[in-house]
């Protein structure tokens, strides 16, 4: 089986990357520069004539501008970047017969907190990304052989650039910056490495049409950021209480918990709570931290 993954430099590109690597399948990574091809989803011909070169079995479509402000400044870019190359790479995976993977959000829920969305929920699209998403899944769907992936994924990128969530709040925890603590926004994020290891699970099964894949537990972030400050040793001496209503640049939907039962019962196991999240994501940090300690001590 050979897969294909568009944008495996980002850091769900990389998970899945470094996931199938271990399993020892055959992988081909495509992003713009640093990785096993170089493309760029905007230049539709080469990106059609590339993947049918390759003929890949599975493609995993993880590209996108998910910088909400960023989508919203440039909505024509956010719809050529989140939209437009899923529709190309839906006909391509019908004429080659290969099954095309969307890896797409959760911000289409608003106004119930905690809730669990299950993929029938009714949506709400209340800014540029979620639009762009919302129509990629339609894209997508066209594909014989698909699935749309619904997720918040959290982890590390370590690499330049803006930093992740995850290691935004470490590196505010450690400097004592300040944090706000929102009350009144809510996920059920999964790590990263752990999403990349229940989708590999499930490619074999074939399953089509969209599934959420995320934490089984819905959190709020004030809850998220405490139990990662807790957890890595870290006391929350700069925090602050905030809402997301005051978050000016972009209208957000708040209420993103996925409902995971459908994903379980394929899988044969429960995904992850938030305190399994959180210690995966610990183990992986230490992980990195004593290697790079090791690396140190031996130049």
């Amino acid at each position: 089986m050979k897969i294909l993954v568009l944008g495996s430099t980002g850091m769900l590109g990389c998970a899945l990357m470094t996931e199938a690597r271990e399993r020892k399948l055959t992988i081909i990574g495509a992003a713009r520069s640093r990785t096993d091809l170089s493309l760029n989803v905007l230049n539709e011909e080469e990106l059609a004539e590339q993947v049918y070169r390759l003929r890949p079995d599975v493609i995993i479509n993880t590209v996108a501008i998910s910088n909400l402000v960023n989508c919203e400044r440039d909505p024509g870019l956010a719809y050529r970047v989140n939209t437009r190359p899923v529709s190309i790479l839906a006909e391509i995976s019908n004429q080659i017969g290969a099954l095309f993977i969307q890896i797409s959000t959760d911000h289409y829920y608003t106004g119930d907190a905690g809730k669990k969305h299950t993929t029938t929920s009714p949506v709400r699209l209340l800014n540029e990304y979620a639009r762009t998403k919302y129509a990629a899944e339609s894209f997508a769907l066209t594909a014989q052989a698909s699935l749309v992936v619904r997720t918040n994924i959290v982890g590390f990128r370590y690499m330049d650039g803006p930093p992740t969530f995850i290691e935004w709040v470490i590196k505010s925890l450690q400097n004592k910056s300040e944090v706000t603590l929102f009350e009144d926004f809510y996920t059920s994020s999964i790590g990263v490495s752990q999403f990349a290891k229940a989708l590999f699970e499930l490619i074999p099964l074939s399953p089509s049409g969209i599934l959420n894949l995320a934490g089984r537990e819905v959190a709020s972030k004030k809850t998220f950021i405490e139990t990662i400050a807790r957890e890595f040793g870290y006391e929350l001496e700069n925090v602050k209480a905030g809402s997301v209503k005051q978050l000016k640049e972009a209208v957000r939907a708040e209420s993103l918990g996925l409902d995971v039962a459908e994903a379980e019962a394929l899988l044969g196991y429960e995904l992850p709570t938030l305190l399994e999240v959180v210690q995966s994501l610990k183990n992986e940090y230490e992980e990195v931290k004593n290697r790079a300690c090791d690396m140190m001590m031996s130049c």
